[in-house]
């Protein structure tokens, strides 16, 4: 394994030392607010980051297997289609914009416009998991995948801030706990889930017990509360009817 000190290297240096390590696992020591860090790679290596990252950590992404043992800035995962991001800390705003397959694991909490714009195709289906809460517009113009917050960290506020799946057309989110339905957009329906409904997500669940070293047994002492949209042509009345 390579280990790399993001301390002797400015943004630009740092990037291009990274593209020309051939080795499959990289550790890089002293992140500070570099960004970019595994924008773009097509690989399958694994990239081992120490500190804060960022702007962009893992945007465009196909297929490495990321670790941050820190907190991410703005826009972490964005527009991946491949992989896998795990978090240990917290990440800033419109982390997951996009995503088109992949996985994002964060351990703690996640700004506003989680996983807006995420969508899905056949085996293509991205997912994002917070264990803390979310932000306003978590889900906004969602067109596919799955985002799910659990609200583990007790800190007494909502699960996700206001407009959660504002233009939401198809995909969906799980709360587990209390549900802000006021907080929730007037486009969405929701569904408590009974045990054996939880089929969908329990492999996603037992991953961020896993990779957290949380106990599964108290993610699942809450109940699961499915979002999805009632309609998913939400504003045909706006680009239908015009042409003569």
């Amino acid at each position: 394994m390579t280990v790399i000190d993001a301390g002797q290297y400015d943004q630009a240096a740092l990037l291009e030392v990274l593209a020309n390590v051939n080795e499959p696992e990289i550790e890089v020591v002293h992140v500070n607010g570099q960004r970019y860090l595994g924008c773009g790679w097509k690989n399958r290596k694994k990239l081992i980051l120490r500190g804060t990252a960022g702007n962009n950590l893992g945007a465009f992404a196909e297929g490495p297997h990321i670790v941050l043992y820190g907190n991410g800035q703005e826009g972490v995962g964005n527009t991946m289609s491949e992989g896998l991001i795990v978090v240990h800390g917290r990440v800033g705003d419109i982390a997951g914009y996009g995503m088109r397959g992949g996985a994002l694991y964060i351990r703690d909490n996640a700004g506003y416009r989680l996983g807006i714009h995420m969508k899905a195709y056949l085996q293509k289906q991205p997912v994002i998991v917070v264990g803390g809460r979310a932000g306003a517009f978590t889900g906004e113009y969602m067109a596919g995948g799955t985002i799910i917050i659990l609200g583990l960290n007790d800190d007494n506020r909502p699960l996700v801030g206001p407009w959660c799946g504002t233009g939401m057309y198809s995909g969906a989110i799980y709360l587990r706990g209390e549900v802000p339905y006021e907080h929730l957009a007037p486009n969405t329906t929701c569904q408590v889930l009974q045990a054996d409904e939880l089929e969908p997500i329990m492999d996603y669940l037992q991953r961020y017990a896993e990779y957290f070293d949380y106990d599964i047994e108290k993610i699942l002492s809450q109940p699961f509360t499915r979002i999805t949209t009632v309609n998913k042509r939400l504003y045909k009345h706006m680009y239908t009817g015009f042409v003569s």
